[in-house]
């Protein structure tokens, strides 16, 4: 049985991440995730670089965090993805057509 590599690059390491959210969101379970939760996920030790790739990653914009007192515990960060808000706003094309001694030398298309 091939043995799986432990040693992934931050970049790689983030993209599982991200990809584990997306497997969660799939399966219907949309709550959000601790860091000690992401971690066991992924098979990894909930170590402070797991915390730091999860904060680089809110910064980046790809998750959010929010802080929960939990009962005779300290405050614990719970992430979850950012879902990209649909553009509702209908936008109409109009084509205007360049002409130079009445031959029609190009177009252009504006969005208003």
């Amino acid at each position: 049985m091939a043995r799986k590599p432990r040693a992934y690059s931050r970049a790689k390491r983030k993209e599982q991440i991200l990809n584990q959210f997306r497997v969660w969101i799939e399966n219907g379970d949309t709550e959000p995730k601790t860091m000690n939760r992401v971690a066991r996920a992924l098979d990894m030790i909930p170590a402070q670089t797991v915390t730091n790739m999860l904060l680089e990653l809110e910064l980046e914009g790809y998750l959010t965090c929010e802080m929960r007192d939990q009962s005779g515990r300290w405050t614990t960060r719970f992430y979850y993805p950012v879902i990209p808000r649909l553009i509702m706003e209908k936008y109409s094309r109009r084509h205007i057509t360049l002409r130079k001694r009445g031959v029609a030398v190009g177009q252009l298309e504006m969005f208003s």
